[in-house]
């Protein structure tokens, strides 16, 4: 004897999978990517951590001894009798150099280097614009010297006092 609903039965039957192995994927697929994200999210900040050992190596090696090079050819502009066109040719080519190097990077450390290396330029200009004032200043005062010797002179061939 055959039931008389077979076909209901296994229609129910494959609706009753069909739902349960549904159930199951919403069960385990959140527990699937729940253990799959830290290995993905690991490999995300590998990367991200070796970035920033480049750009920290990078800053360490080479930008943070150009600084301190550049400071250092400013600092010798104070030191007197010092050959101006010398310095001014070891800046020019630092900075030349530095431009190069940093040129290429737009991200925000990057543009701070290049903002940076523009403030040496500008330093640099003033230190000169500092030494020609100096220069010129001395020059006037040469030449009030020498009014003021002229002055007594005339002063003394008047027969005043």
């Amino acid at each position: 004897m055959e039931p008389l609903n077979k076909k209901e039965r296994t229609r129910f039957f494959i609706k009753f999978l069909f739902a349960f192995i549904i159930g199951i994927l919403i069960i385990i697929v959140p527990f699937y990517f729940l253990f799959d994200w830290p290995e993905f999210e690991n490999d995300v900040m590998t990367k991200d951590y070796k970035k920033i050992q480049e750009r920290v190596k990078f800053q360490k090696e080479v930008f943070a001894i150009d600084v301190a090079s550049a400071r250092a050819i400013i600092e010798k502009y104070e030191v007197p009798n010092q050959d101006i066109d010398k310095l001014n040719a070891d800046l020019g080519n630092l900075i030349s150099r530095m431009e190069e190097s940093y040129a290429s990077d737009t991200t925000w450390s990057g543009i701070m280097y290049q903002h940076i290396v523009k403030s040496f330029i500008d330093l640099k200009k003033a230190k000169n614009d500092i030494i020609k004032a100096s220069k010129d200043l001395n020059d006037c005062k040469k030449d009030l010297e020498k009014a003021k010797q002229d002055a007594s002179k005339g002063k003394d061939s008047m027969g005043g006092n």
